[in-house]
C-alpha cells in the first residue's frame, strides 16, 4: 500500500506540473480590422496589426500565409508589408521596400489594400502561420478580429454592385410582416412539410389513435410513382402505393400526425421525381456520421437525391482502389512548397496536413461510401456522385502527376473562377480517360456492394476557363467521357454549360443554375431532362440576407427559407426537378453546415413536391418556425433563426419603437446603449420603448428562442 500511495504523490506532481504548464507562446500575434470598401473602384482596405512576442527584433526573413476568401491582396513592393496570391484563396504577407523591424514586445499596424469587397464579418483571413527563411517549419499564428461598428463597413459605395437593401430594422420589419400578414390558406393546413396534395376529414368528427392502430399495405399500380393513399378508420388504417418509397413516404406522414387525428384520408404525390440536395464535402470536410443527420431530416421531408460534391480543385474526397495518391496527398492540404505530400491550403488554412480536425483534410474510405450508401437506400434516397470534369481537377491533378498533365497544354494561361491557373486537366493525354473510367468502375462497384442502383453521374462540366482548352480538345474529351457512362449504363449529369458539348439526344440531365426562367426553359424547349438549380433560391451557401453577421456568398442574391419557398418554379414536362446546393467555400464545422441548410431546406421540400403550393407564405411561416423547428431543436441539430425587426415610429412623445419576430415564441431583446439588455414586451402596437426625440445612435434587437440566438438587427436612427 505504501509503494501505492508513493506512486499516487509523485503521479499528482507531475500531473500538477504539466497541467499548469503554459503553452509557449506564440511569436508574434495579430489583429485584423476591416477598414472599408471602395477606398478606389473594386478595392478594399483593411488594417492588420502585428505583435512581436519574443525578444529579438522581428527582421525581414518571414513570410505570413493565410487564406482569405472573395479578396485577393494587391500586391505593391513599395509598402512596409505586401501581399501576394499564390493560388485561390492561398497567399502570403512578406516585408517589402519600406519595412523596418518590428522590436520586441512592440507593434504595428499596417494598411492593406485588396481587390474585392466585404459586407460581412466573415470575409476576413484564416489560418495565419508564419515560416522563417531559416528554418522553413511553420508555427501558427493566433489572430483576433474587429467587429464591425461603422456603417460603411458594412455597406458597398457603388450601387449597382449591390440591388437588395441592407438588412436593417425596417427593413427586416417589413419583411417580417409579409411573412406573418400574408392572407392564410382557405384549405385545412397540417404542421409538416410538404402538404399532403389532398386530405378529408370524418364526417362524424371521431378521431383515429394512431399508434395503436394496426396497419395494412396494399399495392395499386394506379397509385403515381411515390405517392400514397392512406384511409383512416378506428379499426384500422389501410395504405395504398405502388412503390416502396410511397409506402415509407406514407409511413412517415403518418407519423408526423401524432398519436390521434380526425383525418379520413389521405392522397398525396410529388410534383416532381428529382427533389435533391448538392452537399459539396471537398472544400470543407465532414465526418459520415454528420453526413447522416442531413439524410434523417432530407427523409422527413421526403427529398430523395444526395448529390455529392466528391472532388473537384481542393481535395478528393473518396477512396478510389488502385490510386491511393487520390486520398493520401489529395485529400490532405497544408504547407508545401511542391504539392508532393500534401495541396496548398485553402479558405479555412492551417499547415498541418496531418490534423484530423482540420476540415481541409479527411476522405471517405470505400467502407465509409458504402455505408453512406445503405442509409440513404433505407431512407429512399439515392446518392448521385460528382466529379467536375474537366475543369475544377486541381486535386487529382496534383496527385497523380504527371499523368493527367502535358507539357504543351501546360504552357497556356488561364485564370479559373476560383482564381486557379492550373485546374484543368490535359484532355489529350491519353490516361485522362482511363482516369475516369477507373473512378466509374470502381465507385460502380461500390454500389453493387451496397446493393444500391447506380443509374446516374454527375460530370460537373463547368468554368472551364477560356484559354485551357480548344473546342475541339474539350468536346471530343466529353464525348469520350459519355461513352464511358453509356457501357456502364449511367445518365450523365451536368451543369447547364454541358449543353455545349452534349447534344439533347444523350438525354444528358442539365442542372439550370442562372437565376429567372429563360434559361432552364430554353433547355427543356430543347429537349433536356431539366433539374432546376436557381441560384437565387437554391443557392444554399448564399448568406440570409445582407447583414454583417452572417455567412456566405452574396454573387447571385441571397437566400433564406423564404426565398427557397416563395416562387413558383417555371413548369415544363421535362423539367424534373429542383435541387439546392450548399458549397462550401465559406463552411468551417457542421454546425455551419445545419446553420446554412435548415431552415431553407423545408422551402425546397415544400417547391420540390407542390410546385403549386396550397401554403400560403404566412401559413409556411408558421408551419415553420412554430411546429417544424421544435422538432429540429429536439433532435439537437443547429439551424438558424430570423432576426427580429424594428420600426421607428415619431410621435409628439418622441421616436416610439415597434418591434417583430416570426415565431410564436421566443423573446426578443433590445438595446439602445449597446450595453443594457431589456425584454421587449408589446401590446399590439403599443411600444412600451420610447425615445427621446432627440435620440441619435444605433438601437439592436435579437431573438431567443428554443435555446438559439438570432443575429443582431441594427436600426440607425440619425
Amino acid at each position: 500500500m505504501k509503494h501505492f500511495s508513493v506512486f499516487f504523490v509523485i503521479m499528482a506532481a507531475l500531473l500538477t506540473f504539466f497541467g499548469c504548464r503554459k503553452a509557449p507562446q506564440a511569436p508574434l500575434s495579430l489583429h485584423w480590422e476591416f477598414s472599408r470598401n471602395d477606398v478606389e473602384p473594386r478595392q478594399s482596405e483593411a488594417f492588420l496589426t502585428v505583435t512581436n512576442n519574443t525578444s529579438a527584433d522581428l527582421d525581414s526573413d518571414w513570410k505570413l500565409y493565410f487564406c482569405l476568401e472573395s479578396m485577393i491582396p494587391i500586391h505593391n513592393p513599395q509598402a512596409a508589408v505586401s501581399g501576394k496570391q499564390i493560388q485561390g484563396s492561398y497567399h502570403f504577407l512578406a516585408p517589402a521596400a519600406l519595412y523596418e523591424p518590428i522590436p520586441a514586445g512592440e507593434s504595428r499596424t499596417y494598411t492593406l489594400r485588396f481587390r474585392g469587397t466585404a459586407i460581412r464579418e466573415s470575409i476576413r483571413p484564416e489560418g495565419f502561420f508564419l515560416v522563417k527563411t531559416d528554418n522553413g517549419n511553420p508555427v501558427t499564428i493566433p489572430c483576433t478580429y474587429a467587429k464591425y461598428t461603422r456603417k460603411e463597413q458594412m455597406l458597398r459605395g457603388i450601387d449597382y454592385w449591390e440591388k437588395t437593401p441592407y438588412a436593417d430594422g425596417e427593413y427586416v420589419y417589413q419583411y417580417n410582416d409579409r411573412c406573418l400578414n400574408e392572407n392564410l390558406s382557405s384549405e385545412a393546413v397540417l404542421p409538416l412539410l410538404p402538404q399532403p396534395k389532398q386530405v378529408e376529414y370524418a364526417s362524424d368528427g371521431q378521431t383515429v389513435n394512431i399508434k395503436n392502430s394496426s396497419i395494412q399495405e396494399i399495392t395499386d399500380a394506379a397509385i403515381p410513382d411515390e405517392g400514397y393513399r392512406i384511409n383512416l378508420t378506428q379499426e384500422q388504417i389501410t395504405i395504398y402505393a405502388s412503390t416502396a418509397a410511397g409506402f415509407y413516404y406514407a409511413h412517415n406522414t403518418l407519423s408526423q400526425l401524432g398519436s390521434t387525428t380526425d383525418i379520413s384520408s389521405i392522397y398525396d404525390y410529388p410534383d416532381m421525381p428529382h427533389r435533391g440536395v448538392m452537399l459539396d464535402i471537398v472544400r470543407n470536410f465532414y465526418p459520415l456520421d454528420s453526413m447522416l443527420r442531413v439524410l434523417d431530416v432530407m427523409a422527413d421531408l421526403k427529398l430523395n437525391v444526395l448529390h455529392f460534391h466528391l472532388a473537384d480543385d481542393e481535395a478528393w474526397r473518396v477512396e478510389i482502389p488502385g490510386l491511393p495518391q487520390l486520398t493520401k496527398q489529395g485529400a490532405r492540404r497544408g504547407y508545401t512548397l511542391t504539392e508532393k505530400e500534401c495541396l496548398y491550403p485553402m479558405y479555412m488554412g492551417g499547415w498541418d496536413y496531418t490534423d484530423p480536425t482540420n476540415t481541409g483534410n479527411g476522405y471517405y474510405t470505400r467502407a465509409d461510401y458504402i455505408r453512406l450508401l445503405r442509409y440513404a437506400k433505407e431512407r429512399q434516397i439515392r446518392v448521385i456522385p460528382e466529379v467536375d470534369m474537366p475543369g475544377h481537377m486541381r486535386a487529382c491533378k496534383k496527385a497523380l502527376y504527371p499523368l493527367l498533365t502535358d507539357s504543351l497544354m501546360e504552357q497556356r494561361q488561364y485564370v479559373s473562377a476560383q482564381e486557379y491557373t492550373d485546374n484543368v486537366i490535359a484532355v489529350t493525354n491519353p490516361y485522362a480517360l482511363v482516369f475516369i473510367e477507373t473512378v466509374v468502375t470502381e465507385l460502380k462497384k461500390m454500389y453493387q456492394e451496397a446493393g444500391c442502383p447506380f443509374t446516374q453521374f454527375h460530370i460537373g462540366g463547368d468554368e472551364v476557363p477560356e484559354g485551357a482548352l480548344t473546342k475541339e480538345e474539350h468536346q471530343a474529351f466529353i464525348d469520350g467521357v459519355m461513352q464511358i457512362l453509356a457501357k456502364n449504363g449511367l445518365q450523365a449529369i451536368g451543369w447547364e454549360e454541358i449543353t455545349h458539348f452534349c447534344a439533347p439526344e444523350t438525354k444528358a440531365v442539365c442542372y439550370s443554375w442562372h437565376n429567372g426562367e429563360q434559361k432552364p426553359m430554353e433547355m427543356a424547349q430543347a429537349g433536356y431532362p431539366v433539374v432546376l438549380a436557381t441560384a437565387n433560391h437554391l443557392y444554399f451557401d448564399f448568406a440570409y440576407c445582407r447583414h454583417q453577421e452572417e455567412k456566405g456568398l452574396d454573387w447571385g442574391g441571397y437566400t433564406d427559407e423564404f426565398r427557397s419557398f416563395d416562387w413558383e418554379p417555371v413548369q415544363h414536362p421535362n423539367i424534373i426537378g429542383m435541387n439546392a446546393q450548399l458549397w462550401a467555400e465559406c463552411l468551417r464545422d457542421f454546425a455551419q453546415v445545419e446553420w446554412q441548410l435548415f431552415p431553407k431546406m423545408y422551402g425546397l421540400s415544400e417547391r420540390a413536391w407542390n410546385n403549386r403550393s396550397k401554403l400560403s407564405l404566412s401559413n409556411y411561416t408558421h408551419i415553420v418556425y412554430d411546429c417544424l423547428l421544435p422538432e429540429l431543436h429536439q433532435q439537437k441539430h443547429n439551424f438558424h433563426l430570423q432576426q427580429p425587426g424594428i420600426k421607428p415610429i415619431r410621435t409628439d412623445e418622441g421616436i416610439r419603437l415597434i418591434m417583430n419576430k416570426v415565431m410564436t415564441g421566443g423573446e426578443i431583446l433590445y438595446t439602445t446603449d449597446d450595453c443594457t439588455w431589456h425584454k421587449y414586451e408589446s401590446d399590439n402596437d403599443k411600444s412600451p420603448v420610447l425615445l427621446p426625440a432627440d435620440f441619435k445612435g444605433v438601437v439592436k434587437a435579437k431573438i431567443h428562442y428554443l435555446d438559439h440566438e438570432s443575429n443582431t438587427t441594427w436600426l440607425w436612427i440619425d
